[in-house]
């Protein structure tokens, strides 16, 4: 095993920096796309998922999207954010970690967390991505309109609120949890999601879902998950499948409940292989 950090561009020209764990006798590469407000390591979650694939022959690579990670982590003023941008991230990172797999890898996988899991999806069904042979996702949000307004009760009619509108057209922003939400993005919210790429993608999917999440309700898997979609319900966990009262994801009893997702996955992964 082999672990490097890489930087490499988006399409916008963006600079993007991610850590590579190269496996040795790697068999196949798995991409990992973080939440938002987050980082690469996820707390813990992705970059101790990548210690364990890589012991089983699988490169992965993780990264920050833009205005994540480094100097901006935990950062919540995100008003030059916009959705089409973490898709093209993402796809600049697929890119980087394709080139840095070794020439026998043809089998390549997606794990995106809460934010970044229906961006996933949509990247590998809207970009026709057939080398991404599954897509894992983790708590992931995929109706981004409810998540960022319908939830927050920022949309009237149809429309962003009154009270909404206001403060984005004083502030160039929207308060929703805490975080501010810019209007390119706002205008991405009714067009750019998950939904229909899980319905396209079908046996493709596979969620990993705490049922007591109260940041992404298990409702919105329930709700917008293919009938082929495999659905994982991790019990007793809130978001980040941490136990009660562990924000920082580092209580025992959380760790075990990620070593379990990571063989469970392990085992979808080499299954598709």
């Amino acid at each position: 095993m082999k672990q490097e950090n890489i930087v490499f561009h988006s399409y916008d020209g963006y600079e993007l920096n991610g850590t590579l764990v190269k496996a040795d006798n790697e068999k196949a590469a798995v991409l990992f796309v973080h939440g938002i407000t987050s980082s690469r390591d996820e707390l813990g979650f992705h970059s101790d998922y990548a210690e364990f694939l890589s012991g089983k022959g699988i490169t992965t690579l993780r990264f920050d999207y833009r205005y994540h990670g480094g100097k901006n982590d935990g950062d919540t003023n995100l008003e030059n954010l916009s959705l089409c941008g973490i898709v093209n991230d993402i796809d600049a990172a697929f890119n980087a970690l394709r080139k840095n797999s070794g020439p026998q890898v043809k089998s390549f996988f997606i794990i995106g967390t809460s934010f970044g899991g229906g961006l996933s999806a949509y990247w590998v069904d809207s970009a026709n991505k057939t080398e991404i042979k599954k897509v894992i996702l983790n708590a992931p949000v995929i109706s981004y309109e409810n998540d960022v307004l319908e939830r927050n009760d920022l949309i009237e009619n149809g429309l962003l609120s009154e009270k909404a509108q206001k403060q984005l057209a004083k502030k160039g922003f929207v308060n929703s949890s805490d975080i501010h939400f810019g209007r390119g993005l706002i205008n991405e919210l009714k067009y750019i999601n998950g939904i229909k790429a899980l319905l396209n993608l079908g046996e493709k999917v596979v969620i990993f879902h705490g049922n007591e999440d109260e940041d992404v309700p298990l409702a919105s898997s329930n709700k917008y998950k293919s009938n082929a979609t495999q659905l994982e319900i991790i019990p007793n966990v809130g978001h980040g499948f941490g136990v009660e009262d562990d924000e920082d994801l580092d209580f025992p009893e959380t760790k075990e409940i990620h070593r379990s997702i990571y063989r469970k996955a392990l085992s979808i992964i080499e299954n598709s292989l």
